[in-house]
């Protein structure tokens, strides 16, 4: 039987390991071509699921407030993507 706080405890798992990703791509030892991209994707992911967590903890105004974050983060995701498709 699942619980919110086997649900709690897998949703703070997954973002402790996409803040880890993040700092991996972020510290690339051979840059990427597309290293700006993900590393704002994996931080739009972060705040997604602090949203998740923060919805699970009954907690709705930091939800939103991090659910506003990660929708920011995307649009800088787009606006990279557009920057860079205008270029060629």
């Amino acid at each position: 039987m699942n619980t919110s706080a086997e649900a709690l405890r897998l949703l703070n798992q997954a973002l402790a390991d996409t803040r880890k990703a993040g700092a991996v791509v972020d510290d690339l030892f051979a840059p990427h071509d597309y290293q700006d991209v993900a590393s704002v994707v994996a931080r739009a992911s972060a705040a997604l699921l602090e949203s998740a967590i923060r919805l699970l903890e009954s907690n709705p105004d930091a939800a939103l407030e991090a659910l506003e974050a990660a929708d920011d983060l995307l649009d800088a995701v787009y606006d990279i993507i557009d920057a860079e498709t205008d270029e060629d």
